[in-house]
């Protein structure tokens, strides 16, 4: 990659990891029920894994998942370890800020890993808030670092997106007293 242009997508990507709301969920949404459906459901206590297929939704608060199977693995104790959700297009999305519009992501495959706070966008991955978009072939976002790692390959390179208020700090750009354009 050429100097100005790696110097553009880490600006870029410093920018977008500026968006507030994208690391945590809202707190309210943790103490709400957890619902899941399916077309049908399968669940293995020895190897902790439980599998649903399809068309899958998960709600929980202001978070909801979409996909064709859901893989849920759990440790000894019950708790969540990795969740998995394939679709041609699975989906998220979660309110994250009650000042900003929902955290959106498509990918065909989405893997949450509980542990580190891990979020996997696999295959035409594309992760947007407001109107600022981030999309590539294969997106990281660490929640609990609050890094964001996009990866292109041979047939797709990485894409943002930002509007004009993202790039001036929520400014709007200044006249200059004329009414021309």
């Amino acid at each position: 990659m050429h100097r100005p242009t790696k110097r553009l997508a880490t600006r870029s990507l410093l920018l977008l990891l500026a968006l507030p709301g994208l690391a945590q969920a809202l707190p309210e949404d943790a103490q709400q029920p957890i619902q899941i459906t399916a077309d049908n459901a399968r669940f293995d206590e020895k190897s902790g894994e439980a599998l649903y297929r399809g068309n899958v939704q998960i709600v929980q608060g202001t978070l909801r998942v979409n996909g064709d199977t859901l893989t849920l693995k759990v440790d000894a104790q019950g708790n969540l370890q990795t969740a998995r959700t394939l679709g041609k297009q699975a989906h998220y999305e979660q309110k994250t800020d009650p000042a900003k519009g929902l955290v959106k992501a498509d990918a065909n495959e989405i893997i949450f890993d509980n542990n580190t706070g891990v979020i996997t966008l696999l295959g035409n991955a594309v992760l947007r808030q407001d109107s600022a978009n981030f999309s590539g072939p294969r997106i990281v976002y660490s929640t609990l670092r609050k890094q964001i790692e996009a990866t292109g390959d041979s047939t797709q390179r990485v894409q943002l997106t930002f509007p004009p208020s993202a790039r001036n700090g929520g400014k709007t750009p200044a006249s200059n007293g004329s009414s021309k354009p």
